[in-house]
């Protein structure tokens, strides 16, 4: 029986490494490219069901959510299988984010003051861009959603961040049920949000699902955005254009001008290369449910669809889409259950975002360096042309500042090749199939099947990004 669920078999998991694989992809004809983006679209859009109430395709989504809703204590409407919750939460979102007193000026400097603030912070260690991507988005989501009365300090950002990172990769990764992410809690009550929403200061841990609720769709979805985006435009292809483009930002922001359609392009195509969600997940109805994925990344980089340069960053692509183009292109998904930032603010959001990096990284009295490292390295590597926008792929970037720290760098690299670094353990229990990964101060513990890509993603984690190294 042909349906989705043979576009989403093909596309998922091992079968892109196979020979079968990559000659299906680089052969297709354009009536089956066409078939396969129907069948890609009838998951996003519960065709693929046939049904289209609230009723009846909530709960198809929110079955396939249910881990990071219960991971995070979230009720919003990405997890909720209530119409009268789905639609309160969505108006209250939507209204917040089309309001029109909001100063995208005010936003950058934000934006710019965290980011200049990690750029001077003397650590002895060049800049992990990782975490200085997620510090920043975090400081302007926070700022854009609640009032706050004073600067929240860095190191209570730094352990929210982490806190994120680490309940969704094991989330993502284990069989175990998810755990309350008290300490998660403990460290957002710290901060006395005041919700727009309601008014009301949230100190009390126990209510902090709240602020999860309102802060993850935004920030978990754009930090990785706007790191790969800067790698992309300033560093891996960087345009003779790039400055002409971003020229008036954050001024045009919000003008709905000539010169914000130019600047947009750089977030429009940093989210084809790197969409908020790679997979749209759905369960599928019935008595024995499955989950099923539509494959979004694929959808914006098949060489089918945008062609030999698909994989190669370009925002002048977008100034004439083909009709192919425009149908794969669903950086929001789609209806019904489209992102209320599809409007211009999740656009806005990167672009203002991704220009705040490049003007302090990249404009600075003597310009750092980007550097991409792995666990095997003798030292910084040469740029790739296509980056992993993984959460592992995403720690291996550093930014190193000057010759001192460079030359610091390589002196580091050669201790470390001569020395096996103290503080990262792993234990491996042979009969439980259980794992314990140490790193310093923390440990996690993944039961049930082992499985080498969690340990090193944690690894990655915490060997670049964490805080074991200060």
């Amino acid at each position: 029986m042909q349906g989705p669920w043979i576009a989403v078999h093909i596309t998922s998991g091992s079968y892109t490494d196979t020979p079968t694989w990559h000659a299906w992809i680089q052969e297709v004809s354009e009536e089956e490219i066409k078939v396969w983006l129907r069948e890609q679209k009838s998951i996003i859009d519960f065709s693929f069901a046939g049904v289209k109430k609230p009723k009846d395709t909530l709960p198809l989504r929110a079955a396939a959510n249910a881990r990071i809703a219960s991971a995070f204590g979230l009720t919003n409407s990405l997890t909720t299988s209530t119409p009268s919750v789905h639609r309160l939460f969505f108006r209250k979102v939507a209204l917040h984010i089309n309001r029109p007193d909001r100063s995208w000026k005010a936003l950058f400097q934000i934006a710019t003051a965290t980011l200049t603030a990690e750029l001077r912070r003397d650590t002895g260690w060049p800049l992990r861009i990782a975490e200085a991507a997620r510090i920043t988005s975090l400081s302007v989501v926070l700022y854009d959603n609640f009032d706050i009365a004073e600067p929240i300090p860095r190191d209570i950002l730094r352990k929210i961040t982490d806190e994120i990172n680490d309940q969704w990769i094991v989330t993502k990764y284990s069989d175990s049920p998810p755990q309350s992410p008290r300490m998660l809690n403990l460290h957002l009550a710290d901060c006395n949000l005041s919700h727009r929403f309601t008014n009301r200061t949230i100190t009390d841990p126990d209510e902090s699902g709240e602020i999860l609720s309102i802060i993850m769709p935004q920030y978990e979805t754009l930090w990785r955005v706007v790191l790969a985006t800067y790698l992309l435009a300033f560093h891996i292809y960087p345009s003779p254009t790039l400055a002409a483009r971003i020229s008036s930002v954050p001024a045009c922001l919000g003008s709905n001008s000539g010169e914000e359609k130019e600047a947009l392009k750089l977030a429009k195509e940093g989210l084809r290369l790197t969409p908020s969600n790679k997979r749209i997940y759905r369960h599928t109805p019935g008595p024995l449910p499955t989950q099923i994925k539509a494959d979004l990344e694929l959808m914006h980089r098949h060489p089918s669809i945008w062609g030999p340069t698909a994989l190669e960053f370009n925002p002048s692509r977008f100034d004439n889409l083909t009709p192919l183009q425009q149908e794969a292109y669903l950086p929001f998904s789609s209806r019904p259950h489209r992102c209320p930032a599809f409007s211009g603010f999740g656009d806005r959001m990167v672009t203002c975002l991704v220009v705040a990096m490049g003007r302090v990284l990249d404009t600075a009295p003597e310009k750092g360096r980007i550097h991409p490292i792995n666990e095997q390295s003798d030292g910084p590597q040469q740029l790739p042309k296509t980056i992993d926008t993984g959460r592992e792929g995403m720690e291996s970037w550093l930014y190193i500042q000057s010759g001192r720290e460079y030359k610091e760098w390589e002196e580091r690299q050669e201790a470390r090749r001569n020395y096996k670094l103290p503080w990262m353990k792993r234990k491996e229990n042979s009969e439980t199939g259980s794992r314990q990964v140490v790193m310093g101060r923390r440990r996690r513990v993944i039961s049930g099947k082992r499985s080498d890509g969690m340990d090193s993603v944690i690894a990655a984690q915490w060997r670049i990004g964490g805080g074991s190294i200060e």
